[in-house]
């Protein structure tokens, strides 16, 4: 089950020194983020002071409580005027998340749904696409990649922006023109 209340979001963290470290959020409070990096880069060390900038959310400041492998835990310091916007930030964040399909771009379902997807260490694994569009498509596989990871889907390069029930959803990083998208495309 996908627990509706928690936000995945992209990011950077900065350590003391100035290194800055792609990451990925998961924040289910406003008090405590779990960070994860996503490439390469140190982990701070339990009790040291972290500033870190959360796409859709801002700039937050905090303290590593601890780690785990790849990441670690946020305990966020912020004044009660910050962590009030946080909070109307976060629910305005969840309520566009559970409205069923925020997707701008006209669906179809094409005549040829069976699909190869490449993940980032060269493994592959079958996909059938729920839906298409000029910028993205709904994936039904097991295997979902982080968000946030870069796969090849058929030929197409595309980025995993959201999970789902089923798969996941990417979006093209070159969406298809007008004139060959239609549905007998095949990825």
């Amino acid at each position: 089950m996908v627990d509706q209340s928690r936000i995945t979001t992209r990011g950077r963290y900065c350590l003391p020194g100035g290194e800055d470290v792609s990451c990925l959020a998961d924040v289910s409070a406003y008090d405590v983020i779990e960070l994860r990096r996503v490439e390469h880069g140190s982990l701070p060390d339990s009790g040291v002071r972290i500033a870190c900038y959360l796409d859709n959310i801002g700039l937050i400041d905090g303290v590593a409580l601890h780690g785990f492998p790849g990441g670690f835990i946020l305990q966020v310091i912020a004044n009660p005027e910050r962590r009030s916007r946080m909070e109307a930030r976060l629910a305005w964040l969840r309520s566009a998340k559970l409205q069923n399909d925020q997707r701008k771009s006209v669906r179809i379902v094409p005549v040829h749904r069976a699909v190869q997807i490449k993940l980032q260490d060269a493994q592959a694994a079958e996909a059938i696409i729920a839906d298409l569009s000029r910028t993205g498509a709904a994936l039904l596989l097991n295997q979902r990649p982080d968000v946030g990871s870069t796969v090849t889907v058929g030929k197409r390069y595309a980025t995993v922006v959201r999970h789902t029930p089923e798969g996941v959803g990417v979006a093209f990083r070159m969406p298809f023109g007008p004139l060959t998208f239609n549905e007998h495309v095949i990825l």
